[in-house]
């Protein structure tokens, strides 16, 4: 039997809480009142308007309330530098884009530095286990509210972007964008900073700046964390875009690690380029809202959905020449969920 998406082109609170209500129905009562259930979002970089915003959050939390009272808004620290980049500027963009004032504990899931993590085994092709945030690592449950977007590296970026990017900590973010390790660029001051964090003994200060051993560094990411200087640079192109989707696709599944979860994808202010950059420009119509507890179906629907909206034209490979489908097939083939699914209107 197929899996259930559940649609609605309309974004009223009734809406949001049907549909919500509809998914969290397909669980089968396995979300338990005092479970830990961490609520994935994306609180939105500097500049950035797209996100889903705290207004559309309302409805599920408040249906999620009546039958949980132990879950929390959560999200990990990025990689790249900006307002994201550790807990505490992370906390206060939040705040800024009205989350904390949802009545529901806001915490960021990796600490920090985004050195709080687990190892969590899987049955992947690439990893035989994977670096979560440790708050999200922990929980009993996951909801993943995500926004359909463009993305630069994935084509298009929805649920299972946020449950694998988004849930793997620093160190893991690293693994998923590169089999290289990072190095030390311009801007080094010598401050030795890199070298007190590094748990390797991967580091060393030379003459004109510090230097990383490639075959002692772990790949922790530490030392970008601790580079006050923006020194400690990251070989973002390293893999093509299809490898870091399978990676991702392998962290999503240790993020769910076969716990439940309810997926619900915002599919409106369609950008070219992801919520961690500034606002860009929108490349196609609103179109809805999905919900399942798959969220490889939960993707193939989002996509499928825009695609027919505008005349069966992938607008996103169009925009950044990425086929963003890859991940979709990938993600199957490891077990994360199915592409084939029932689409029930509502």
């Amino acid at each position: 039997m197929a899996v259930k998406v559940y649609f609605s082109d309309t974004f009223s609170a009734d809406a949001i809480g049907c549909l919500f209500e509809r998914a969290l129905s397909e669980t089968g009562g396995k979300i338990a009142k005092g479970d830990r259930v961490a609520v994935k979002v994306h609180f939105g970089e500097e500049g950035n308007t797209r996100f889903v915003s705290p207004a559309n959050l309302r409805p599920v939390l408040s249906r999620l309330a009546v039958r949980n009272g132990n879950h929390f808004l959560t999200d990990a620290n990025a990689l790249y530098r900006g307002r994201r980049h550790n807990a505490t500027d992370h906390l206060e963009i939040a705040r800024e884009h009205g989350f904390c004032e949802l009545g529901v504990p806001v915490l960021i899931a990796d600490g920090e530095r985004g050195e709080e993590e687990e190892e969590v085994p899987i049955d992947g092709k690439i990893f035989r286990k994977v670096r979560i945030a440790r708050r999200i690592a922990e929980s009993d449950a996951l909801v993943a509210v995500s926004h359909f977007k463009g993305h630069m590296l994935f084509g298009f970026g929805g649920a299972i972007k946020n449950l694998g990017m988004g849930c793997g900590s620093r160190a893991g973010k690293l693994q998923m964008h590169s089999t290289l390790k990072p190095f030390i660029g311009e801007g080094c001051t010598l401050c030795g900073k890199c070298a007190e964090v590094c748990p390797a003994d991967a580091i060393h200060l030379g003459e004109q700046k510090a230097a990383i051993d490639p075959q002692a560094c772990e790949g922790c990411a530490s030392c970008i964390s601790a580079c006050e200087f923006d020194a400690v640079e990251i070989p973002w192109m390293a893999l093509a875009a299809n490898a870091v989707m399978e990676r991702t696709a392998e962290y999503a599944l240790g993020a769910l690690n076969k716990k439940p979860c309810v997926c619900m994808t915002f599919v409106n202010n369609i950008a070219k380029d992801c919520d961690c950059a500034a606002d860009s420009a929108l490349i196609g119509r609103d179109v809805g809202i999905v919900s399942s507890v798959d969220p490889v179906a939960c993707e193939q629907a989002a996509f499928d959905l825009v695609k027919s909206q505008h005349g069966n034209v992938d607008i996103f490979r169009k925009a950044t020449r990425i086929d963003g489908t890859h991940i979709l097939g990938y993600a199957e083939s490891i077990g994360l969920g199915r592409r084939g699914y029932e689409l029930v209107r509502l």
